[in-house]
């Protein structure tokens, strides 16, 4: 079994491409905004989640948590 690992430091359009789950649990921890149509595509190619915590003024510790909760390692968040 492998273990699943969201990066923080890698930008949320490439996280988004690479496993189906990450905007619904993006969106569980806050990130309503990923769901509005061509976000994700274009601010979502340079905002990581740790730069995207500052920006929308969300807990990382809660973002970090609600990973974790779905089974994911969670690296590169500090």
């Amino acid at each position: 079994m492998t273990s699943k690992t969201v990066d923080f430091s890698q930008p949320v359009y490439e996280l988004a491409q690479q496993d189906p789950d990450f905007v619904a649990i993006m969106v569980e921890a806050g990130f309503d905004k990923i769901k509005i149509p061509g976000m994700l595509e274009t601010v979502g190619r340079f905002v990581n989640i740790n730069r995207g915590c500052l920006a929308m003024n969300i807990d990382k510790h809660l973002v970090i948590d609600t990973f974790k909760r779905h089974g994911y390692e969670v690296i590169n968040h500090d």
